[in-house]
């Protein structure tokens, strides 16, 4: 009898935390944790990534339906960022500044880059996915319009793990 409640509660608690995290573009009640989310440009499918403790969930897929893709990003495990400044002068009083923040899963990394430009160009947003870090699967813009960012610049991102794998898939202004 208690090998069938532990399945049964197994159950639910794998339905509950599958309807939890749908993506979606914007933040409202239901989502209240909410702290990135994008469409990919020319495309229905939607990025979002919520913060729960210390740990980021990624989800892909058409908004507000089941999630195509979940990942559970742990820092130190499968959780690192990484970061570039460029300058666009010689006088080094307009820069670029390059934000990645990476989910890894067995021989996958999904990348999601944020192109901070100060106003130099629009700010611009892409998703890559690399296989075994060097082979490039799919690398898209995110529509800019349905941009919503409230983890680039927060401690949260700051205090993430830089990557020290390979950089092949990392797209870079210089």
């Amino acid at each position: 009898m208690k090998k069938i409640i532990i399945f049964f509660l197994m159950i639910l608690s794998i339905t509950i935390f599958s309807e939890e995290y749908k993506p979606y573009l914007k933040k409202n009640i239901t989502n209240k944790n909410l702290v990135f989310s994008a469409q990919i440009k020319d495309s229905k499918k939607v990025i979002s990534i919520y913060k729960e403790n210390k740990k980021l969930v990624y989800v892909y897929g058409l908004e507000g339906e089941k999630a195509e893709k979940i990942i559970v990003g742990n820092a130190n495990k499968n959780l690192f960022k990484n970061e570039n400044e460029i300058p666009l002068n010689e006088n080094n009083n307009n820069k670029l500044t390059e934000n990645f923040i990476l989910f890894k899963v067995k021989n996958y990394t999904y990348l999601i880059s944020f192109y901070n430009n100060y106003g130099v160009k629009e700010n611009s947003y892409t998703l890559t996915v690399a296989k075994n870090d060097e082979e490039i699967l799919f690398d898209k813009e995110l529509d800019i319009s349905t941009v919503y960012n409230n983890l680039f610049n927060t401690d949260f991102f700051k205090k993430l793990p830089y990557d020290n794998g390979v950089v092949a898939y990392y797209i870079t202004y210089d």
